[in-house]
């Protein structure tokens, strides 16, 4: 995956520390449908073949497949091993995370019709359960030794034309207080930093969090031909984000300054709601064909914030004192968002019930994600000259697929080896932007009579570039930006699920 931030840079320059932006509508965008151990080793292509939880997600018909009642739970332990690598000086540095989770519970109720004819309706079944849907966990630590611009040039570029009195209270303003930045001597609103030296600069990003859905399903069988399937989706998002960033003098410096450390933390959560449709028709035993649609997620989110500053002198000021600190107010926000979309096309094959070949193929327009009514009645839509996030999602995403791929093979009655292969598409349409990748995976399952147990193993190499600051300035001499650094997420992830049929 290779991701390149160069529009979401607008919101920053206009000064907004914390602003919501395309990059958290890719965030709560993005699903990946791998509740089940079964599912996430056949690379989660269920929406042809039903008879599996987090199937219903994708395609409520699938529920209609059931022929008996059955319970599930899903655990799984994720592990991310993250190298930071600066593209100017070829540093790296390393850091990992792991975390445990439930990602998948489930009931499903099975009802055959009072009077079952040869022709007519089968059954009628009805689900309730939750399905994790995406894991947001990360530790990252990376450097920029010895950097030609620092954020300090940033808060000063900001700063000016702004009274003291007026300064961003989560940014400019804390470096104001702990005097690494002031004003111009003779001037009460253009500033200098307290340094012009080369810095070292080291980031860490602690990064934790979920996506997941609480869903009812109906679906109902006829003939056991057609399969047709709705549901109620509640899903629920929590992420949060504890950045990092300083700045410290070279050990050869002289300098009365020495080092500062710039702390921010943001948490966000959201409920929203949807519902999906969904159709599997056999036209012959060994064909599976589906299709479903998802209406956007329908969410209101909850952001908290705060940040702070530490800087830290060679020398003490006339009260004794040579380390400063403060920190911001308590920052709250709230807003609406939209996400777009989805459509998925499913086909299977199942040879002499030995067999199962399967694909999905999702469609999903990014740039019609939508954030609306915010707290303070800011609506995100702006300007040709003036763009606002709204009009930035709608230049930098594009529709895309997504293809997930699933084999399983069945090597006695009671024993199944699996397979599966997902390829998610790019979202950007921005030249030199690129976040696909790819995710391979496999497994296999038990079943001894009313009980299964399945393990699936996936994998994923996730890349993104991304820059520590940058400043924008009509005059192009005059703009700059951090080094550029490229972050490499391995993530390896073990489930397991425990299922009994009754």
């Amino acid at each position: 995956m290779k991701r390149i931030y160069i529009l979401i840079s607008l919101i920053i320059m206009a000064g907004a520390t914390y602003a919501q932006t395309a990059d958290d509508a890719l965030r709560y965008s993005k699903q990946y449908f791998n509740g089940t151990a079964r599912s996430a080793a056949m690379g989660g292509a269920f929406g042809a073949l039903g008879g599996d939880f987090t199937g219903i997600a994708i395609n409520p018909a699938g529920l209609a497949v059931y022929r008996t009642s059955e319970f599930t739970f899903s655990s799984n332990l994720n592990f991310t091993d993250t190298k930071s690598l600066n593209l100017q000086t070829k540093t790296s540095l390393n850091e990992d995370n792991y975390s445990f989770g439930i990602s998948n519970i489930g009931y499903v109720s099975t009802n055959k019709a009072r009077i079952e004819s040869k022709e007519g309706w089968k059954s009628f079944n009805f689900a309730i359960g939750y399905n994790k849907l995406n894991t947001y966990r990360k530790n990252a630590r990376s450097n920029a030794p010895k950097a030609p611009t620092s954020l300090l040039d940033v808060m000063v570029n900001n700063s000016n034309g702004i009274h003291p009195n007026s300064l961003n209270r989560f940014r400019e303003n804390l470096a104001y207080e702990t005097y690494l930045i002031d004003t111009i001597s003779g001037s009460n609103n253009q500033y200098i930093a307290i340094t012009d030296e080369i810095l070292n600069q080291v980031q860490t990003i602690d990064e934790k969090g979920y996506a997941g859905e609480f869903l009812l399903a109906f679906a109902a069988n006829y003939n056991h031909k057609l399969y047709i399937g709705g549901s109620l989706g509640i899903q629920s998002i929590y992420y949060k984000s504890t950045k990092v960033f300083s700045e410290s003098i070279l050990p050869d410096s002289d300098s009365d300054f020495n080092d500062y450390t710039f702390e921010e933390s943001f948490k966000s959560s959201g409920v929203g709601a949807n519902f999906k449709l969904g159709v599997i028709y056999k036209p012959e035993q060994w064909l599976r064909l589906g299709a479903s649609v998802h209406t956007p997620t329908f969410y209101t989110f909850d952001e908290e914030y705060y940040s702070e500053i530490t800087s830290n002198f060679n020398t003490a000021d006339e009260n004794g004192y040579s380390s400063y600190y403060i920190g911001s107010p308590e920052g709250n926000y709230s807003y609406k968002y939209r996400t777009p979309l989805k459509a998925t096309f499913s086909a299977a094959l199942v040879l002499k019930k030995k067999l199962i070949l399967s694909a999905d193929y999702e469609l999903i327009d990014y740039s019609k994600a939508k954030f609306y009514d915010g707290d303070n009645g800011e609506d995100f839509n702006g300007t040709p000259d003036n763009p606002d996030t709204n009009d930035i999602i709608k230049a930098s995403y594009q529709s895309t697929g997504n293809l997930r791929t699933g084999l399983e093979f069945r090597a006695t009655p009671n024993f199944s080896l699996r397979a599966g292969y997902a390829k998610m598409g790019n979202s950007f349409k921005v030249s030199g932007a690129d976040d696909s990748f790819d995710v391979f995976s496999g497994g296999f399952g038990f079943r001894q009579n009313n009980f299964f147990m399945d393990f699936a193993y996936n994998y994923a190499d996730v890349e993104n570039q991304f820059v520590y600051y940058s400043y924008s300035d009509p005059n192009p001499d005059f703009s700059f930006s951090s080094d550029q650094i490229k972050e490499n997420n391995k993530k390896h992830e073990v489930k397991v699920t425990f299922g009994f049929k009754f």
